[in-house]
């Protein structure tokens, strides 16, 4: 009999304009199913001339282990908390990626923990903080890990159209999943 390969699903949270649709795109290489319309909000980034109304989506395997990492982006919108709920149910792990530009990113992180958090699994979050020019990259003194109540979160500057970027981010987020998932490449 032959073995099945364990499947894990990861969901990808922020507000609108933090960069998740682009991070899907970044890892599938533009391929991941995305169900964007056209902006009817002025909210975030003025030149965002479309948002996620429903979820984007891709599959990813890794090359070292016998797993599939089922990955949603959810959209940024309030309005939308349905689908935070319906996606967010019985998954593994959470990235919520944040536009460190935007006023209050800290506020808008725990608010997506606290809608999204008892739906998973485990909390496994990792936290991705976007748009950062790399020499405020390299300025950045934060610590490797947040708290949220009793819970640990992983903080990575990132930069969403980068694949290995968002790998690292992936990557991250097994190794909190899974102890000792670190070891091997996992994704290519």
């Amino acid at each position: 009999m032959e073995e099945v390969a364990p499947v894990r699903k990861v969901i990808i949270a922020g507000p609108v304009g933090s960069g998740k649709t682009t991070a899907l795109q970044s890892l599938f290489d533009g391929q991941a199913l995305t169900t964007d319309a056209r902006h009817s909000e002025a909210e975030g980034d003025p030149e965002k001339k479309t948002t996620t109304v429903a979820m984007d989506y891709g599959v990813i395997s890794c090359p070292d282990r016998p797993e599939r990492v089922h990955v949603y982006a959810i959209p940024g919108q309030e309005r939308f908390q349905f689908m935070w709920e319906i996606l967010g149910r019985n998954t593994d792990g959470l990235i919520v990626l944040l536009d460190v530009r935007q006023p209050e990113p800290i506020a808008a992180l725990h608010l997506y923990l606290e809608k999204i958090l008892p739906y998973l699994k485990r909390p496994a979050v990792v936290v991705g903080l976007n748009k950062l020019a790399p020499e405020e990259r390299e300025a950045l003194q934060m610590p490797p890990y947040l708290r949220h109540g009793d819970l640990r979160l992983r903080l990575a500057p990132t930069d969403v159209r980068d694949r290995p970027q968002v790998l690292h981010l992936l990557r991250l987020l097994l190794a909190e999943m899974v102890p000792g998932a670190t070891n091997g490449r996992q994704f290519a």
